[in-house]
């Protein structure tokens, strides 16, 4: 029996006068060239390739409200390029094949570099075998104040009402860790094309990802995260529906390494799991 296949997706921007965006042409370059031996096959996709895709007439258009964190994310969508590549990229790979989406600017962190590539597939397969799952999304790494950056730092209210209307449960929620979304993986099947359509369905609402309308922002809010909030809101939903363990995601990388060593760290949200055993 063969290697199970596994595929990376990259997306990058060309700068002027292709795009808006940072060149970052030779970092994808750099990518395919170290990594090709790693992965069956590198998708490697900008603004340009994405638009020859049919159906993405409504995804990596500009909006008007740039995010000053993120420059050059309003741009192209604000982030919602992922959902569309992802459920477009999990109809053409084999069923139980892995698909990793990975952000593309190893400049910005070159600790990327210093992922366990060799080891890349025991290492996916061990993250979603842990949370019961057919995807991993790991939890933010522990930067901000001395703790994790929570929800309501990072997303914007109205988006959160749109998922959670009942008051104590959006608290809980608002107060619980982020996730990341630089790195997802995902093993092809039935149920993580699902999760991965909804999440495109939901990034079609340009409402829940622009800057603006906000009109009861949380006192606490800094910074609006586009696609990594209403992706961390559908976890969220998902765990609260059942359909992912309490527990989930359980780990998140130390300094963007993604390993199983001592760089991979365990984590529980506390609120969020006593909440679910008092359903019980």
């Amino acid at each position: 029996m063969g290697q199970q296949p596994i595929y990376l997706l990259i997306f990058y921007t060309e700068g002027f006068p292709h795009d808006e965006g940072y060149d970052l042409s030779k970092t994808s370059n750099d990518i395919k060239r170290v990594l090709s031996g790693v992965f069956t096959d590198i998708f490697d996709f900008t603004p340009r390739k994405l638009k020859k895709i049919p159906g993405s007439e409504n995804f990596c258009n500009s909006f008007e409200s740039e995010l000053l964190l993120n420059p050059g994310l309003d741009k192209v969508g604000n982030g919602d390029f992922k959902s569309f590549l992802i459920q477009h990229f999990l109809k053409q790979i084999p069923e139980n094949s892995i698909l990793i989406y990975h952000d593309s600017n190893f400049e910005k962190y070159p600790q990327y570099w210093q992922t366990d590539w060799i080891k890349i597939i025991e290492t996916c397969n061990f993250l979603m075998d842990s949370n019961s799952s057919d995807f991993f999304i790991p939890w933010e790494e522990r930067n901000f104040k001395g703790g994790f950056p929570l929800v309501k730092h990072f997303g914007k209210r109205y988006t959160t009402e749109f998922f959670f209307s009942e008051s104590k449960i959006r608290n809980i929620i608002e107060n619980s860790p982020m996730l990341t979304s630089n790195r997802i993986i995902i093993r092809n099947t039935s149920e993580s094309r699902k999760f991965f359509h909804y999440y495109n369905h939901i990034n079609e609402n340009k409402d829940l990802l622009s800057k603006w309308p906000n009109p009861s922002p949380h006192p606490e809010f800094i910074h609006h995260c586009p696609e990594q909030h209403t992706l961390n809101l559908l976890v969220y939903k998902y765990i609260l529906d059942g359909k992912l363990e309490p527990t989930f995601p359980k780990f998140r990388f130390l300094h963007r390494k993604m390993r199983l060593d001592d760089s991979l760290e365990e984590y529980q949200n506390l609120p969020l799991l006593n909440y679910m055993k008092s359903k019980k």
